[in-house]
C-alpha cells in the first residue's frame, strides 16, 4: 500500500539493491553508492534500512547504533467453520495485546479470509544477511494460548501460514529518529530501531522524516526521546518504568 502511494506520487522504486556507502561530495551533494555499481545523487538522504541500520551507519560514519535485528514469526490460524464472522474486521473484534510471558498480540481476520493473526511479540537474534529461512518456530505456549483464549473456535494445532520478518530492536525499545550529524549535518536523516512497531506508525513517521529532510525540523513533534545521543548518555537508552515488552526467544535448533 505505502509503496503504491509513493509510486503514484513520483517515487522511483528499486528492489534488491544494497547500499554500500553514503558520502558528501562538496557542492555536488550526497553520493549514494550501491553494490551493483549504481550511483545516486541528492541534496538530502533519508535512511530507513531496518535490520541493516547498525551495519550501514557504522560503515558510513563510524557510529555504532545499538540496534539488534530479531527474526520473528507471524502466524495465521484457521478459524473453525461457523465462527469466521466473529473474528472478521468490522465486527467489533479488536486488535489486542496480551501482556505476559510470552507477550502475544493479534488482529482481526483481514489479510487472509478465514484466518486470524496471532503471534508472539518477540524473536531470535539474527544476522539479516544470513537468516535461516524456513517455516519458523511456533512455541507450544502460543498454541496453548490460542486454544485457551479462543475456546476451541480456532484450530490451535498449528498455524496455516507463517511469515518470517525482522524487528530492529533498540535497548529501550524506542525509535531512532535523528540527523546523522558530523560531516553530514542535517543532510542525512535516519529512522530505525522501531522495535516491532514500525509499520503501524509509518504514516506519522514518514511525515516526520520528510519534514526533517525538507525543512530541518518536525514542527509540533517532540523528538528528544528518539535522539542518537541518548545512547552516549546511557547505553540502555531511555530509562523505563516497566519491563521490556519484546521477548528475546531462545532457539532450540
Amino acid at each position: 500500500m505505502f509503496q503504491m502511494l509513493a509510486f503514484k506520487n513520483g517515487a522511483c522504486l528499486k528492489d534488491n539493491i544494497k547500499v554500500v556507502s553514503i558520502n558528501k561530495d562538496g557542492d555536488r551533494g550526497l553520493k549514494v553508492a550501491a553494490s551493483n555499481g549504481e550511483i545516486f545523487w541528492g541534496k538530502k538522504c533519508v535512511v530507513t534500512v531496518g535490520g541493516w541500520m547498525r551495519n550501514l551507519v557504522k560503515t558510513v560514519c563510524g557510529i555504532e547504533l545499538p540496534i539488534q535485528p530479531l527474526e520473528t514469526n507471524v502466524c495465521y490460524w484457521r478459524i473453525k467453520d461457523g465462527h469466521e464472522v466473529e473474528y472478521a474486521i468490522g465486527n467489533d473484534f479488536p486488535t489486542f495485546a496480551s501482556y505476559g510471558h510470552p507477550y502475544i498480540y493479534g488482529t482481526p481476520s483481514l489479510e487472509y479470509p478465514g484466518l486470524i493473526k496471532v503471534a508472539v511479540h518477540g524473536g531470535y537474534q539474527c544476522n539479516p544477511d544470513k537468516r535461516p529461512w524456513g517455516p519458523g518456530l511456533v512455541p507450544d505456549s502460543l498454541k496453548q494460548w490460542v486454544e485457551q483464549r479462543f475456546k476451541g473456535k480456532v484450530d490451535s494445532s498449528k498455524p496455516v501460514i507463517t511469515q518470517l520478518c525482522v524487528y530492529s530492536m533498540t535497548p529501550d525499545e524506542d525509535f531512532v529518529i535523528d540527523f546523522l550529524g558530523g560531516e553530514f549535518g542535517k543532510d542525512v536523516v535516519i529512522g530505525g530501531g522501531f522495535s516491532g512497531h514500525g509499520f503501524k506508525m509509518s504514516p506519522a513517521i514518514g511525515r516526520i522524516l520528510a519534514d526533517l529532510a525538507l525543512i530541518g525540523e518536525a514542527k509540533g513533534v517532540e523528538l528528544k526521546q528518539f535522539r542518537i545521543a541518548r545512547f552516549e548518555e546511557n547505553p540502555r537508552g531511555n530509562i523505563k518504568e516497566y519491563e521490556d515488552q519484546v521477548e528475546l526467544l531462545k532457539s532450540t535448533l
